[in-house]
């Protein structure tokens, strides 16, 4: 009877447990950051621009990734400008996503009738910001990118930027890998 009871709710237990617990998601970042090695960078006055020509800068998805990305640079002491003659700064940013492999597990044939045959694609989700000096010189550059099955840029790219803030007008040398926890999404 003991023995029942201990199956019947070992499982249960077990689901409440593990069904019930938040899952985050890590995403490992590769930081790639130079700077013009005749300068001191401090944070300054600045505007943001698309770094492509082909960025559609009205849509809001890269105004939501635009005001994400003030937010942060804000808070290292940068202070945006409305006026691009009274920026030091020009800071030109991008992001997109491109496919890297789409990987086909075999056909599993089970009880004779069925096959599945399981499909995965992963992505390249990359971020880039590039300062340049009102007369067009190259201050300081961060190139991010992440690879993993998630197309969903909504929610990358601001792990991307989050984890480039700390590398601004920096020099890493070579890329720096770095892992960074998703943060829970608090419930409305």
């Amino acid at each position: 009877m003991i023995k029942t009871i201990f199956l019947f709710f070992t499982p249960i237990t077990l689901f409440l447990i593990v069904g019930c617990s938040p899952i985050i998601n890590k995403y490992k970042v590769s930081i790639d950051a130079i700077k013009a090695s005749d300068l001191r960078i401090i944070p300054k006055k600045y505007t943001l621009k698309a770094l492509g020509e082909n960025t559609d800068k009205e849509s809001l998805d890269f105004q939501e990734q635009l005001l994400f990305l003030e937010q942060l640079l804000q808070k290292q002491g940068y202070q945006k400008v409305e006026n691009q003659t009274l920026a030091q700064q020009i800071i030109f940013f991008d992001y997109g996503i491109e496919q890297l492999i789409i990987s086909n597990e075999p056909e599993v044939s089970i009880e004779l009738y069925r096959s599945y045959k399981n499909r995965y694609a992963y992505y390249n989700r990359y971020a880039t910001l590039l300062a340049k000096a009102p007369s067009g010189k190259e201050l300081w550059r961060i190139d991010l990118s992440s690879k993993g099955s998630s197309k969903n840029l909504k929610k990358i790219v601001p792990l991307l930027l989050e984890a480039s803030i700390p590398y601004v007008g920096k020099n890493t040398e070579k890329a720096v890998k770095v892992v960074i926890k998703e943060k829970k999404s608090k419930k409305k």
